[in-house]
């Protein structure tokens, strides 16, 4: 879970460029169960930042 905000307007950019799909398994969030989430690819914790480039839209199944 993300310790930042992440504003509104990266969060449709990320979900858009995904194409509301998962962008690791590609599981469409209209089809799914759980709903998706904005994750960092690289954790704030080993000095990722919150950009465009370093997020993903991702299936969460909890």
């Amino acid at each position: 879970m993300s310790s930042s905000y992440i504003p509104a307007a990266l969060r449709r950019l990320v979900e858009e460029r995904a194409n509301h799909r998962c962008e690791y398994c590609l599981l469409p969030e209209n089809i799914s169960f759980f709903s998706h989430e904005i994750d960092h690819v690289i954790p704030e914790k080993h000095d990722g930042k919150t950009a465009a480039d370093n997020l993903a839209f991702t299936f969460v199944a909890l």
